[in-house]
């Protein structure tokens, strides 16, 4: 368990307001009291309870937050939390940063949030690095801390992911071997033969979980990191089409073409050189 913080920071984030995530503030407290915002908030607030139970209202609807809940509140979203108990400890985070709304809408964050019975030693483990990086550094450590406060959002939302999958711990050890040797051989024939074969279980069944998991099919994630290996190639090497075409698992090359040209809307020559183009005109403006 951690301990308590009795400290709110709310630092001095001019160097980062036009960063995807800005760091607005974060504290915590063993003694947190009533809280209330009315639709006038400007940022964005995750809160998770180390001890003690309180109450989040929000929508009409009131859930109780008890030791490892989370709860993730959207800006100028109008609710209230207050203690049960004397002590309630509670950390919190807020946060804004450009176009910070297609960010978290991305994942799933577009609407208040709460995850039950977790175990938030990531959370806490971000947190107190970001205590540290603002108490001893008062030039860059904001910097760091909105790279910190974009990980606690991730963390997050790793979280809420496990809460909607119950038995993710048993999922994730039949998927992490898959994904990771999609990862070793994606450059070569991968009958998905091999991959059920590597999982231990039925392919129907491997199917249903890596579409929860990843939200595509088997065969479509290896096509899309095929993909993303050709542009890469077609970027940074002068190979032709044929030999890239082979090197990312892909055999005949006019079938890679299409499968390019239909995923990018352009042909992969013109991907190179429109790619390349802005590539040099980038360097050009940074030189």
């Amino acid at each position: 368990m951690s301990a308590a913080v009795e400290t709110n920071i709310y630092p001095y984030a001019e160097k980062t307001q036009s960063l995807p995530v800005c760091l607005r503030g974060i504290g915590g407290t063993e003694w947190q009291g009533y809280h209330q915002e009315g639709g006038q908030g400007c940022w964005f607030k995750i809160l998770w309870c180390v001890k003690g139970r309180g109450c989040l209202s929000f929508d009409e609807q009131s859930v109780e937050i008890e030791e490892g809940d989370i709860f993730f509140m959207p800006r100028a979203y109008p609710h209230e939390y207050y203690p049960f108990e004397p002590k309630w400890t509670v950390r919190w985070v807020v946060f804004d940063g450009r176009d910070i709304e297609n960010t978290l809408a991305q994942l799933g964050l577009d609407r208040p949030a709460v995850v039950k019975g977790c175990d938030p030693k990531g959370l806490n483990k971000l947190f107190d690095k970001t205590m540290l990086a603002l108490r001893t550094d008062r030039i860059n450590g904001i910097l760091r801390c909105s790279g910190l406060c974009y990980d606690m959002i991730l963390e997050l939302h790793s979280l809420m992911l496990r809460d909607a999958m119950p038995g993710s711990s048993v999922k994730n050890e039949i998927l992490l071997p898959v994904i990771n040797y999609i990862e070793d051989n994606f450059r070569r024939d991968l009958p998905i033969t091999e991959l059920v074969k590597l999982s231990g279980v039925s392919h129907q069944y491997l199917g249903r979980l890596f579409r929860q998991a990843m939200g595509q099919t088997i065969e479509r994630y290896i096509q899309k990191r095929r993909l993303w290996e050709a542009k890469h190639l077609l970027l940074e090497t002068n190979e032709p089409i044929a030999e890239i075409s082979q090197l990312c698992g892909f055999r005949d090359p006019g079938y890679f073409s299409t499968v390019f040209r239909r995923s990018e809307g352009m042909a992969p020559l013109e991907y190179r050189r429109i790619s390349k183009k802005q590539l040099r005109q980038h360097r050009t403006k940074t030189a």
